[in-house]
């Protein structure tokens, strides 16, 4: 199975990209006080459409285009996804709200500027605790604040903490209730809520049968659940889903081993092309001997890399190129000693910067 930088992000646009999926969610959970206004039935998803190249990279997540209740006006929901704790957020959604309002204004200069609800939606493994104020990034508490208030920007986004309600009850359709189900349960330590959350999406999944994009839904699911939790075993999994639906259960199966043969390919791709490209000089044979010695090598980082960032969320990227540089013997010792680390530091000595 190959790495998937940030699994939780590419589920999310994954199902977000489900056009019913975004207008059940913004239904049953904006504010009915700012529900009221919008038709939802003329909701409809805007891509990058807003976004020039040079902000394309910055922002990555959705756009959707809704019209007003009982007006021609379109109003805008802007969607950020955030599996951790980002204090700048805010100064993000303020770019990327610019940019909308300035294409609208190169379309049409005469025209008021759109409605564009901001919202974050957030299910890391600890609870939000940053204001959802854009003044919140400034020192309000100084006495110079104060003076100069009404020359600094202010607006507040929406924020859906799904790390803070494992207790409150899900609203939705299926297929929205599958996706939260998951979205509050994938840091969960106790394995066995994870389990029953992961039974309850197959029953729905179940009941979906037939309806249009289900299993391309479920597939996702499966992807998601392999590629976020390292604790899975694929067997007991299989074994637990076939107590509510044996049809769940071999597919399940299907899917994972697409996983593990992608996952086998990619590795050997990567590895051979590198040692192909090391070993020219010194003939085609032993260049593929190497790249399928360094595809065995490459896998062994990814996993321990993986098994880094589930222990450690907040690692830095910037260490995963130290753990490539290290050798298979120091490798090796970093697994084991990783088991019993506790803090991120006692990880750093390991790859030192």
């Amino acid at each position: 199975m190959h790495k998937i930088t940030n699994p939780h992000d590419k589920f999310f646009k994954e199902v977000m990209s489900h056009i019913e999926i975004v207008r059940d969610f913004l239904m049953q959970y904006l504010p009915p006080e700012k529900a009221r206004h919008l038709d939802f039935e003329t909701l409809s998803a805007e891509k990058d459409s807003h976004i020039g190249e040079d902000l394309r990279e910055l922002f990555s997540d959705l756009i959707f285009r809704v019209k007003l209740r009982n007006e021609e006006t379109d109003a805008y929901v802007l969607f950020e996804h955030k599996g951790a704790i980002d204090k700048p957020v805010g100064l993000q959604l303020l770019k990327y709200m610019t940019a909308i309002w300035g294409k609208a204004l190169s379309l049409d200069p005469s025209s008021p500027l759109p409605i564009i609800i901001p919202i974050v939606f957030y299910h890391g493994n600890r609870k939000w605790t940053i204001s959802t104020d854009f003044d919140g990034l400034f020192e309000t508490g100084k006495e110079h604040y104060g003076a100069y208030r009404r020359q600094i920007p202010s607006y507040e986004y929406l924020l859906y903490d799904f790390s803070s309600t494992k207790h409150e009850p899900i609203r939705g359709t299926k297929k929205l209730r599958i996706f939260l189900g998951i979205t509050r349960a994938i840091f969960e330590e106790e394995k066995e809520v994870f389990i029953e959350t992961v039974l309850d999406a197959m029953k729905a999944f179940d009941e979906l049968r037939g309806t249009v994009g289900n299993e391309e839904y479920f597939e996702a699911y499966i992807r998601y659940l392999f590629y976020a939790r390292t604790d899975l075993e694929q067997e007991e999994l299989k074994e637990r889903i076939k107590t509510v639906s044996l049809e769940r259960s071999e597919k399940m199966l299907t899917i994972a081993e697409k996983l593990l043969q992608e996952g086998m390919e990619k590795g050997m791709e990567k590895g051979m092309k590198k040692g192909m490209e090391k070993g020219m000089e010194k003939g085609l044979a032993k260049g593929i001997i190497k790249g399928r010695e360094e595809g065995r090598e490459e896998g062994r980082e990814e996993l321990l890399w993986k098994q880094i960032t589930k222990k450690f969320p907040q690692i830095p990227q910037r260490y995963y190129e130290k753990l490539k540089a290290l050798t298979i013997d120091q490798l090796d010792t970093l697994g084991l000693d990783l088991i019993d680390m506790r803090s991120e530091e006692e990880l750093k000595r390991h790859l030192p910067i």
